[in-house]
């Protein structure tokens, strides 16, 4: 006993230091979201938290199971008569509730909704009991829910009631055992179903205590939280006291619950004071109630998710606190009010200055603990500067210049607008001002004298002093930048030369120096600058443009304790790392999560520390730490919601929890929506998604904080929608895959090919038939035709041979007549001599006739043979004939070459008559040669050239006629 007392008196003793001031210099907030009941539409009081293997956060709610996807909020019912629950435990798929008389789990069916199982309705009707507040994990699939006076242990397959010792109030079950709280024991550990008993040490401190938590610190070491605010380590069954120096506050808060963060730190959730957080080594870190942004003082229970960030149940509502932020505010829930504009810290204590005054923090006399921040009352009004100049702490605002001194405000200039102060030596300072510069000196009675320095008025909010103090730069937000030539030994101003537009920048509007790195800079409306002193001109610089480009205005830049360069670009933070590297790293997206927040008037990054940068805020600051090692998370869980389609009029469901599965819609139905969540609770409004459905999108979407896709009037085919997420840090999830298949309309499917096919057939045999039998038809038919257009063509031959017969006859008729005529004429000539001869042959007989007379006789006869012969009477009865016979030839002839003489027109008649050149000869009564010499004669008068026949020409006369 005594060993026991001396061990917890030394405990005690260690554990007093470790208390006794606060390690962290800056008192920020956690970014806290406060979620009402108004905003998720169910009860007002959570009892119980955890979390699913798709990221989903459940809440034991009074009105139900109360679901959060990160978008929407969704609440089951038991199908019971009460559905208020007091626990649950998400495990595997299933999600494990307790509540009023019930126990059972949820899971997910074939569409992905939720349905619930009883497990209570298995107890025999004679096991009563009252409300399951607690589930726990135990081995080999083992469910354990825990009631009051009864723990029932659940293996996938039957429920087994352990009945608990008498008066157990609350029970645990950890690493194979039963802890029960007991009034009289005070603590019991034992096996479950053997009931077989280990022996704490010291059990007895927890006598008349009420047990509200116990945490798995290792396999042997469990921590124990009551209600009256006691802390207790159970290590190897032996059971020691920790943190007392803070019993008493936390008797004053009462404790419900607690759990474990990262880094081995404990949060404690209270009834009357919200949320205290411990370090490893038990020291109060962080102390978060209403005032620091809880939706309620009272806390029924904590869980840290998988991206180590604090839910927290209350009795009225719920709160999400972002634990694992590089990033914590400075606003009115630490107790510093209006917007941020300046910041420094002198005497170990920080100053902040907003738009409502000048905010310090605030220490305990007693423990040296900053707790909270409060107003300077002599410093009220639009704050613009605060900064420990020389050892002197000046404040810059709208009413003046002011020296703090121990939190006491001393105004120095009562000049309407200051801006800033800069030390020239020990005793004269140089102030900037609405209208100009000011001297200010600090005489030996510690009394001020302030003065305006005549030849320069414009507004002088950024100024800087180049080593030796014969340069003074001033840049003017819409006027450009300016160039003091100064005389420090009498504080003068010699010359003044403005630069603008014409010297080197885009315009004359937004310029602001800032001193970076040891260097002077000049960031424009667009682009980042550096003066050019041979040139007297202003020039982009190298680097900054290289890494940020011109396009977009830096609006603030400022390098911290580590070299990292720190910069507002078009309103968004960022921060270039290892700049000396050969390829500097910007870091943008982690800010991702503050942008909305930062101020957008006369935004300022101030560095405090190597831990600590401060970013003037549209409500006070916000708190960056550099150094802080966030976790990676290489996965962001994304799931699909819902998965509709639509024949405009009705919805249907399509979900199915087989994402490989290819899902069919039918082609009326062809209007498909998808809604998909991200369940990463950072920045959660922020989260943003790419979709890609494959066979319709040409390329992925772009990124989009729109959670929902539709495609309306999708063709027949096979699609495949590819979703990724990304949260505000970057971090991409893995993607998940819809698979579906639209089928075609009735028209075009298989059956339809097949109907189609079949009638095809079928009109194709008809078809063949038909044209088979047209076929026949046409043959017989053009079989006719031909018979027909043969006797036709025999009747046409023999008609063409009748008439060519007659006209043949006719010709030879014609020829024979006008041989005939030729004939008669030449036979009465004939006759006509053989009369003369027999009269002359009768005469010489009788000797009437001498050889004088018979010759004259004879003479006489040869003159009426040559008469006859070239009687132009007879060549016209001849012509005539011919004429008659051969369809007006001559007429025809003379008409078309009327110099044809009469020999010529012979030759024509007798070639016409197929007579030979011989034939003509004796016919025309001259040789051979005389004929073949009219023939060549002929041809000329006729035109014909020596490839032409005669013979042809002649024949065709008559038909060129009628042609013509």
């Amino acid at each position: 006993m005594r060993l026991t007392v001396l061990l917890f008196c030394l405990l005690f003793i260690l554990q007093l230091p470790a208390f006794s001031k606060i390690t962290d210099t800056i008192k920020g907030v956690p970014i806290t979201t406060n979620i009402p009941s108004s905003v998720y539409n169910a009860g007002s009081q959570n009892w119980s938290i955890t979390q699913d293997f798709r990221g989903y956060m459940y809440f034991a709610n009074n009105f139900g199971l109360l679901e959060f996807n990160g978008r929407n909020w969704n609440t089951y019912k038991l199908n019971k008569a009460n559905s208020n629950l007091l626990s649950v435990k998400a495990i595997d798929k299933r999600i494990y509730v307790g509540g009023q008389k019930e126990f059972g789990y949820f899971q997910l069916d074939s569409t992905n909704q939720l349905f619930y199982t009883s497990l209570s309705d298995e107890l025999p009707k004679d096991i009563e009991f009252d409300e399951v507040w607690n589930i726990q994990e135990g081995k080999s699939n083992e469910i354990y829910f825990i009631a009051h006076d009864f723990i029932f242990r659940y293996n996938n397959e039957y429920v087994t009631a352990i009945q608990t010792v008498e008066k157990t109030r609350y029970s645990y079950y950890m690493d194979g055992y039963i802890f029960s709280s007991n009034n009289e024991l005070g603590i019991e550990k034992y096996i479950p179903l053997t009931q077989e008993r280990k022996k704490i040490q010291n059990s007895y401190f927890l006598k008349g205590k009420n047990i509200r938590q116990i945490l798995r610190i290792s396999k042997n070491e469990h921590m124990i939280f009551t209600l009256e605010g006691e802390i207790y380590l159970e290590k190897n069954n032996v059971l020691l006291p920790v943190a007392q120096p803070l019993w008493s506050k936390f008797n004053d808060a009462m404790i419900n619950t607690a759990t474990l963060l990262t880094n081995n730190r404990i949060a404690i959730g209270t009834q009357n004071a919200g949320i205290f957080i411990l370090s490893e080594n038990y020291q109060l870190i962080d102390h978060i109630d209403t005032s620091k942004g809880l939706t309620d003082i009272i806390v029924y229970s904590l869980f840290l998710d998988k991206q180590d960030n604090l839910w927290v149940a209350h009795r009225n509502g719920l709160s999400y606190i972002e634990l694992e932020s590089p990033f914590k505010l400075i606003n009115k829930n630490a107790g510093v009010e209006g917007g941020g504009y300046a910041a420094c810290i002198s005497n170990d204590r920080l100053y902040l200055g907003t738009s409502n005054g000048l905010f310090v923090e605030d220490v305990d006399n007693v423990t040296g603990e900053k707790f909270a921040f409060k107003s300077i009352t002599e410093a009220r009004g639009h704050t613009y500067f605060i900064e420990e100049v020389n050892g002197k702490l000046f404040h810059a605002q709208h009413l003046g210049l002011y020296e703090i001194q121990k939190d006491k405000s001393l105004q120095i200039n009562k000049e309407i607008g200051a801006w800033n102060t800069i030390a020239l030596n020990d005793t004269h300072f140089l102030q900037g001002g609405y209208n100009g510069l000011y001297l200010l000196e600090n005489t030996k009675n510690s009394k001020w004298k302030t003065k305006k320095i005549p030849g320069f008025k414009e507004s002088s909010r950024l100024i800087y002093i180049e080593p030796g103090q014969k340069t003074i730069w001033v840049s003017h937000g819409f006027k450009g930048v300016y160039k003091i030539s100064f005389d420090p030994e009498n504080y003068k101003i010699l010359k003044v030369r403005h630069y603008g537009e014409n010297d080197g920048f885009f315009s004359n509007v937004l310029i602001n120096l800032f001193y970076v790195r040891n260097e002077l800079i000049f960031c424009g409306e667009r682009g980042v600058f550096i003066y050019d002193e041979p040139t007297d001109k202003f020039k982009l610089h190298p680097l900054y443009t290289k890494l940020l480009g011109t396009e977009t205005r830096i609006s603030s830049m400022a390098s911290d304790y580590d070299d990292n360069v720190f910069f507002i670009q078009d309103g968004k933070l960022g921060m270039i790392k290892n700049i000396n590297a050969k390829s500097p790293f910007i870091e943008r997206n982690i800010f991702g999560r503050i942008n909305h927040l930062v101020s957008d008037d006369l935004e300022t990054i101030i560095p405090i520390n190597k831990q600590h940068v401060l970013f003037t805020a549209k409500e006070g600051f916000i708190d960056y730490n550099p150094r802080f090692q966030r976790a990676i998370h290489k996965q962001v869980p994304v799931s699909l919601v819902s998965f509709n389609s639509s024949d405009g009029l009705e919805s249907k469901n399509e979900l199915n929890n087989n994402s490989e599965e290819n899902i069919t819609i039918p082609y009326d139905r062809n209007n498909i929506d998808f809604e998909f969540v991200a369940s990463y609770y950072d920045g959660m409004q922020f989260n943003k998604y790419e979709t890609y459905l494959i066979g319709f999108d040409k390329q992925p979407n772009p990124w989009s904080i729109q959670n929902s896709v539709k495609y309306t009037n999708l063709k027949e085919g096979k699609y495949q929608l590819r979703i990724k997420g990304k949260n505000i840090y970057g971090e991409e999830s893995a993607p998940i895959f819809v698979n579906f298949t639209i089928s075609p309309p009735w028209s075009r499917s298989i059956y339809a090919y097949v109907l189609y096919l079949f009638i095809g057939i079928l009109l194709t045999i008809g078809v063949v038939l038909a044209s088979r039998w047209s076929f026949l038809h046409r043959v017989k038919s053009l079989l006719g035709e031909k018979q027909i257009q043969l006797e036709n063509k025999d009747i046409e031959i023999q008609r063409l041979k009748e008439k060519q017969l007659e006209q043949d006859l006719d010709h030879k008729n014609k020829e024979l007549a006008l041989s005939t005529v030729h004939l008669t004429q030449r036979n009465e000539l004939l006759n006509s001599l053989k009369s003369d001869l027999q009269r002359i042959l009768e005469k010489i007989n009788k000797g009437n006739f001498s050889k004088v007379r018979t010759y004259d006789a004879l003479e006489l006869i040869i003159n009426r043979i040559g008469k006859d012969i070239n009687d132009e009477k007879e060549w016209s009865r001849f012509e005539d004939h011919f004429n008659l016979l051969h369809s007006d030839f001559f007429k025809i002839l003379k008409k078309r070459h009327p110099d044809l003489n009469t020999q010529e027109l012979k030759i024509c008649a007798y070639i016409r008559m197929n007579l030979s050149s011989k034939e003509m000869a004796s016919a025309m009564n001259i040789s051979l040669r005389g004929v073949e010499t009219s023939r060549y004669r002929l041809r000329k008068k006729l035109g014909l050239d020596r490839h032409e026949s005669l013979t042809e020409f002649i024949e065709n006369i008559t038909h060129m006629n009628e042609i013509s």
